[in-house]
């Protein structure tokens, strides 16, 4: 099977629901635009679906979906429909006194890498470990390129190299670097829209695979990726 990209993901604000692409342009930082934004507490943590020294948990994050408007702006739609963009007083009556939704920093939103990687036979032996007949969604694991493979945790062979991702005769294709797997977290687990809570995913992935699944990359020459785009590593 040739290696193919079947999944281009972006999300706009931090640990909301994104969006999904048939084209996608990367920089030097990533995805362009890609958890540019977050939503910040006064003390500087970052709304999340878990608490750590950076973030704070907020319920119902996975619930928002963020996207861009025409000029660039990024808007949050609720789950009521209501939709919220940069200053917009509904933000901290939504999600706490002196919560703001802030652009990106000195400091980057991202939490390791400048791109996430998972391939679609990862996906399906995942959900064999689960005892599933169908793949794990990918959406539970928010990555920004998944690729069509056919031998389970081959991207995680790529760490250490280099891979090339694009049309061929369509100029200079993307170049990653494959840095190091993706250990998940326990926003894996949690209910989204269109997907119920499912505890099994972390504990599965933490007694079978380290708690990893896909592989972290980056930026080495920055291009747009497609739908259909081809994937050599080095």
């Amino acid at each position: 099977m040739s290696l193919k990209v079947v999944g281009l993901n972006s999300f706009p604000v931090k640990s909301m629901l994104g969006v999904a692409h048939e084209r996608l342009d990367f920089d030097a930082r990533g995805a362009v635009g890609d958890r540019l934004w977050a939503l910040r507490h006064a003390d500087g943590k970052l709304s999340s679906g878990k608490n750590s020294r950076r973030f704070r948990r907020v319920p119902g994050m996975l619930e928002h979906t963020a996207a861009y408007d025409a000029d660039g702006i990024p808007f949050v739609t609720a789950p009521d429909g209501e939709v919220l963009r940069p200053g917009d007083p509904r933000i901290p009556e939504r999600f706490g006194e002196g919560v703001e939704l802030a652009r990106e920093g000195a400091e980057s939103h991202q939490d390791a890498a400048a791109v996430s990687l998972v391939g679609t036979a990862s996906l399906r032996a995942l959900g064999d470990l689960l005892g599933d007949a169908d793949p794990v969604d990918v959406r539970r694991l928010r990555k920004n390129i998944v690729v069509r493979t056919d031998e389970p945790w081959i991207e995680e062979s790529w760490v250490g190299r280099e891979i090339t991702i694009g049309a061929e005769g369509a100029g200079e294709p993307l170049r990653l670097r494959v840095t190091e797997r993706v250990a998940r977290c326990v926003m894996t687990t949690q209910a989204q829209t269109g997907l119920p809570a499912d505890n099994r995913v972390l504990k599965t992935l933490t007694a079978a695979r380290g708690m990893c699944i896909g592989v972290y990359a980056d930026i080495v020459t920055p291009a747009p990726l497609a739908i259909g785009d081809s994937v050599v590593a080095r």
